[in-house]
């Protein structure tokens, strides 16, 4: 019998066990804090893959994957310490969180599995489908632990015990020495495969990496997780020190990667607009559908650069049209069209469309000349005038064509099927009147 129960204080009894249940249900705000700031994780992976802020989140994501972790466990190890089967309102509240928390990870996961489809896995040793199958398991296993009834837990947390044993000693590891291109397990790197996969498709292979990078923070959880189980305190902290150093330098090097993607861009185009005029005849797209569509598709692959799209008819001779292009591509007579193609960095101060609609304004196609023709008997003189015709080249000439200013000025002949697309803020662009009509660009 209880101590205080044997000299019949009852009430006392009483006041210690609803001491201890309150201390059971109870959550230091420190703590909550904590929990809470981990679960932001969650939320600035699936804002890194929307908002193309790869760089900007991968420059914070070791430091915040380590609160991610650190949180979770803390919520892992005041689950298990519970004493009592009664939930609090605030331990319901923080499983809510996580509710939400394991929604936002799978709109990654459902992006990772749309993207992985697509790389050749035969390349890796180490089949990463098996490595990722195991570390969700195992993950499904922790996360049982404060999901499920609080009645379960011990039974939860050998489950989860008995899961990582079996499988996942070294996938953690394995992983990451995958996504750092060590020699261990994988025979390719895993990054270069994504990477030439993807033709250098910056936002698929920022969505790959961040969900990789996600998976691997799963793994590391759960091997944190059973070492905070079972072992003494000061193995946990000493592993989680480690580990925050590796995912530094996961995150060192996918953002070189990125930059690497970043700084292909202009091989790469080139490559994907003769694919992609190749690919979309003049028979199956009018010249106007062509450009808005090749355009979407450069702004949406290439998104920190500003493009310039001109589609024609595959006319020759500079008579009759002229480009000049500093950081692009001039493709004529290519499956039928005559394509041109610049960009600027997004940074780039646009140029000031005011000036150059005055300079376009002020250019004219035709001149004349006169001279004075013979007097009539009566001395009548008269004056004969002829009009004259520049052609491309004479406008072309006096086009303003410094590069720091205007990534592209061009002359074309109005009248063949002539598109543009770009931004107004950077695109100037007119056609002069009259037959002998010219369309008259600056970008930049």
């Amino acid at each position: 019998m209880n101590v205080c129960c044997k000299h019949g204080k009852l009430y006392l009894c009483f006041l210690v066990f609803g001491l201890i249940s309150h201390l059971s249900l109870a959550i230091s705000d420190n703590e909550l804090n904590e929990i809470k700031s981990g679960l932001s994780f969650a939320d600035s992976l699936i804002t890194s893959t929307q908002q193309y802020l790869f760089p900007t989140f991968m420059t914070g994501a070791a430091s915040a994957a380590i609160g991610f972790i650190s949180g979770t466990l803390k919520f892992v190890g005041f689950i298990l310490s519970f004493l009592g089967t009664n939930e609090s309102q605030e331990l319901l509240a923080i499983k809510r969180l996580y509710t939400q928390m394991d929604k936002r990870f799978d709109a990654v996961d459902i992006q990772l599995s749309a993207i992985q489809k697509q790389i050749d896995w035969s390349r890796l040793k180490l089949q990463f489908g098996d490595l990722e199958r195991n570390i969700k398991s195992d993950s499904i296993y922790l996360k049982s632990i404060y999901q499920s009834p609080i009645a379960s837990k011990e039974s939860e947390k050998d489950f989860f015990i008995h899961a990582w044993e079996s499988n996942c000693w070294v996938c953690a590891l394995n992983l990451y020495h995958g996504i750092m291109g060590s020699d261990v397990g994988f025979s390719d790197d895993i990054l270069q495969v994504a990477m030439t996969t993807f033709e250098h498709n910056r936002p698929l292979t920022q969505t790959f990496m961040t969900g990789l990078f996600k998976l691997l923070v799963l793994s590391v959880t759960n091997e944190l997780a059973y070492r905070s189980i079972k072992y003494p305190k000061a193995s946990y902290l000493y592993q989680e020190y480690i580990w925050k150093q590796r995912l530094c330098n996961i995150t060192s090097r996918m953002m070189k990667f990125d930059e690497t993607i970043k700084n292909k861009y202009h091989e790469q185009a080139e490559k994907d607009i003769l694919n992609f005029a190749k690919a979309n005849p003049t028979s199956s797209l009018t010249n106007e559908h062509f450009s808005k569509k090749l355009y979407d598709f450069l702004v949406q692959k290439f998104y920190w650069r500003d493009w310039l799209v001109i589609v024609y008819k595959p006319i020759r001779g500079d008579a009759y049209h002229n480009n000049n292009v500093c950081d692009g591509y001039r493709k004529y007579r290519t499956y039928g069209r005559n394509i041109v193609v610049s960009s600027v960095i997004q940074s780039k101060i646009p140029i000031n469309t005011t000036e150059a609609a005055f300079i376009i304004n002020s250019m004219t196609t035709t001149y004349q000349t006169c001279s004075d023709a013979p007097c009539t008997h009566n001395y009548n003189c008269i004056s004969v005038c002829k009009s004259h015709y520049y052609n491309s080249m004479n406008l072309f000439s006096t086009l303003p064509k410094d590069c720091a200013v205007y990534a592209s000025a061009g002359v074309i002949d109005s009248w063949v099927d002539l598109w543009y697309q770009g931004l107004p803020k950077r695109l100037v662009q007119k056609r002069t009147p009259g037959s002998n009509s010219y369309s008259i660009h600056l970008f930049g």
